[in-house]
């Protein structure tokens, strides 16, 4: 398992209420099940979930949820924008 941090931005830091958090994961996929664990599965049932996130990993746009994740990884889940 990788050692990462996690950075949310957008609804994703509002609706949880947290702006950075460290996880361990050992593939992209994982990540949003460790963040329920740390965070509370009622806080990720609020849409965070990967389909519903543009998802950087160390500043580069990551699209494969099978992407093996390192020690030190930062990830970013921002949420699309919107608006009218």
């Amino acid at each position: 398992m990788a050692k990462i941090k996690v950075k949310l931005f957008g609804v994703f830091r509002v609706d949880t209420h947290v702006a950075e958090i460290d996880v361990e994961a050992e593939k992209l996929k994982d990540v949003f099940n460790a963040l329920g664990d740390k965070l509370g599965r009622e806080k990720m049932d609020s849409g965070l979930t990967f389909s519903d996130a543009l998802v950087y990993i160390n500043g580069e746009p990551c699209a494969k949820k099978s992407r093996k994740l390192n020690d030190g990884d930062e990830l970013w889940l921002l949420s699309p924008a919107s608006g009218g």
